[in-house]
């Protein structure tokens, strides 16, 4: 009983010092951030919208309803604890300044998750961004995820991977201090999310429809709530819970 009290106690915390990393943000509001960099950073600049609409009527997050966008050596990097990083194209080569920064962002309790939109193996983004991330973290490399992490757990039980495209069945992550501070997909997760001015999806989901475009959706979600909860669903005292909500 005094182990479980403990545990419980050490969740507790973890949790209020996630949510004091995200309420440096705005007034203790969780806001969208996205990583602006020389080359096309923004392949969809609107979708942030309908995230934070899905981040409000899903969970008890407090999200400001505005998108934040910064640059790796910036200050402003330290107040969000989730950061957005997309593009089709190459990856531009950082600075040591700018690659310091980023480092010491993600070792001290940051989570970025990139994205190659153009949902494809081995293009120019791909390639540079690996080569950019051997440099920031040479000691590590890109692994995949297995179904079994807390990130797929965070909010929803995960049991695919959603995206505009399935290029790949897995993510990838690097791995610091016992925790994953990057998260890597090459499945275009935002570009489920697109729509036209009308408010039509701008994209048909291949070759899962709709059920894979609610994939995207909830892995969404459970990025957001993995950055501000961080491992505490990897906790023994969760597992008979989670256990029977994936036996059902």
């Amino acid at each position: 009983m005094k182990r479980m009290m403990r545990k419980i106690a050490i969740f507790t915390i973890a949790v209020c010092c996630a949510a004091a990393f995200a309420g440096a943000q705005n007034g203790n509001r969780f806001v969208f951030t996205q990583m602006k960099y020389s080359g096309k950073w923004d392949p969809y600049p609107e979708v942030w919208r309908d995230i934070l609409e899905f981040v409000a009527v899903t969970t008890s997050i407090k999200a400001e309803y505005s998108r934040k966008i910064i640059t790796a050596g910036e200050p402003a990097l330290f107040a969000s604890p989730f950061i957005v990083v997309a593009g089709t194209e190459k990856f531009p080569d950082l600075g040591e300044r700018e690659r310091s920064a980023l480092r010491s962002y993600l070792v001290n309790g940051g989570l970025m998750f990139v994205e190659d939109s153009s949902a494809s193996r081995s293009g120019s983004f791909d390639s540079s961004f690996k080569k950019e991330i051997a440099l920031l973290f040479p000691e590590t490399s890109l692994k995949k995820l297995p179904m079994n992490h807390p990130l797929f757990r965070s909010y929803y039980l995960l049991r695919k991977i959603g995206g505009r495209r399935i290029t790949n069945n897995y993510l990838e992550g690097i791995e610091a201090g016992g925790r994953t501070v990057i998260v890597y997909s090459q499945n275009d997760l935002l570009g489920a999310w697109a729509k036209d001015r009308f408010g039509n999806y701008l994209w048909e989901c291949a070759p899962g429809g709709q059920d894979q475009r609610f994939e995207a959706q909830k892995l969404t979600l459970n990025l957001i709530m993995y950055s501000v909860t961080g491992t505490y669903k990897s906790d023994a005292i969760h597992k008979p819970y989670i256990q029977r909500k994936l036996g059902r």
